[in-house]
């Protein structure tokens, strides 16, 4: 599944993009780390950071074609 640029717009105007994908370790495994903006009509965009595993099992539905 390829997330890099992946943007979801929810109904209510609200977003999940994904910003980038790196190698780094995450809770002390050497993963692949997602940095993504969340955010909404009303609200200020905040940066967050997931091991991709954890994404994918989270938001992945969302970015399926």
């Amino acid at each position: 599944m390829d997330l890099l640029g992946k943007k979801y717009k929810f109904e209510d105007g609200n977003y999940i993009e994904v910003i980038q994908i790196k190698s780094g370790e995450f809770n002390g495994e050497n993963t692949q780390i997602v940095t993504y903006n969340i955010g909404g009509p009303k609200d200020v965009p905040r940066k967050l950071v997931m091991d991709i595993n954890q994404f994918v099992n989270n938001f992945g539905h969302l970015f399926q074609e």
